[in-house]
Parts: structure tokens; C-alpha cells; sequence
């Protein structure tokens, strides 16, 4: 069966106000309204118009971060660091013969 929650103008007590309807099979079976706890029959109202898509909470009560965008490795001073190591590494090791050559 095709289970479905859609959002329409519902006329219930001569009041028209917006309703979240379950629908299963296409036949409309219960009905609540919205801002309202609990759900009436659907044979005790009358659907009027569907509303356009579903309401959205005017103040967000769970402000989430945006997704910031993940962050690529930085690769730029990667060959830089490379050389950088390998400079080091000469100097540590002739570092010796070095002075002894400038006596």
C-alpha cells in the first residue's frame, strides 16, 4: 500500500486551517493539524486545496554549522620541505669536513 503524509487546506468545524493528511492508498484516513497534538477521522473533515510543500519551522531551534568544505592537503610547499630535510641532513653529516677544510 502507498503510505503517504501530504500538506492541505482542511475544513473541519466551519474553521479552515493547514493539516499534515495520511493518506494510505490514495484514500485520505486521518488528519492534524498544524501547531495542534493529536489527529481527527478523516470522515469529520473535508479537504479543500494542497498546499504548495510542506511548512518549515520559522525559527531554527537546532542552529547546525554549515559543512564546511574539507580541506585539501596543502601540497604547495611540500618539495620545499623535501629539500629543506635532504640540506640538513648533508650539513649534519659533512658538517665535520667542513670546518676542517676552512682551518
Amino acid at each position: 500500500m502507498d503510505d503517504r503524509k501530504e500538506y492541505w487546506w482542511v475544513r473541519h468545524e466551519a474553521v479552515i486551517q493547514p493539516a499534515e493528511v495520511g493518506f494510505v492508498g490514495g484514500i485520505p484516513v486521518s488528519f492534524r493539524f498544524i501547531g495542534m497534538s493529536g489527529s481527527i477521522p478523516a470522515a469529520s473533515a473535508e479537504l479543500i486545496e494542497r498546499l504548495p510543500s510542506p511548512p518549515v519551522p520559522v525559527m531554527n531551534t537546532h542552529a547546525q554549522p554549515s559543512p564546511q568544505p574539507q580541506a585539501q592537503p596543502q601540497r604547495r610547499g611540500s618539495w620545499l620541505w623535501f629539500i629543506g630535510v635532504l640540506l640538513l641532513i648533508l650539513v649534519a653529516q659533512c658538517s665535520g669536513q667542513l670546518f676542517d677544510m676552512l682551518k
